[in-house]
């Protein structure tokens, strides 16, 4: 046992016994090993964990495929769009496509309304017109609105 001796007090003041680092040879009640590196690691526990908090605004991002297709008047081309939410986003969504090829066709079709919960994917089939020539290309601009957001893509029809 070590004695400290303080100013001002009237006798020793005990402190706790000094033994050798753990591991050391001779130490009672330890047993040496050459792992030992150091004071014991520290214990974690791991945190309990709940469902993430929607951040940022709510919103979606839409996703389509194909993006670029060739196809003859009359065929049908399936489009698939998936609606993937943002932000606790949970509002129905208008979809709209409008397509143009020069100054010889442009047109609109509404594509319905998807609604909740989301993520949500859809197939859509388009008939390509069968006024549009070959050799042409149609551009088209596929438009999701809803809960006050508006996403867009760009599409292309090559008419063969």
């Amino acid at each position: 046992m070590v004695i400290v001796l303080i100013a001002g007090m009237p006798g020793p003041v005990p402190i706790a016994p000094l033994l050798p680092a753990p591991g050391t040879p001779g130490t009672p009640g330890v047993t040496p090993g050459p792992s030992w590196t150091g004071p014991s690691p520290v214990t974690t526990v791991p945190l309990v964990t709940t469902e993430p908090t929607p951040s940022g605004p709510p919103g979606f991002t839409l996703f389509v495929t194909p993006i670029e297709v060739r196809a003859r008047p009359g065929e049908i081309v399936t489009y698939t769009l998936t609606i993937e939410p943002r932000g606790g986003f949970a509002a129905p969504v208008a979809l709209r496509l409008d397509a143009s090829a020069l100054f010889l066709f442009r047109n609109s079709y509404d594509l319905g309304v998807v609604d909740p919960p989301y993520p949500r994917t859809v197939q859509y089939p388009f008939v390509v017109p069968s006024e549009l020539p070959a050799g042409i290309t149609v551009r088209g601009v596929l438009s999701g609105d809803g809960g006050g957001y508006r996403e867009e893509r760009d599409l292309v029809l090559i008419v063969r």
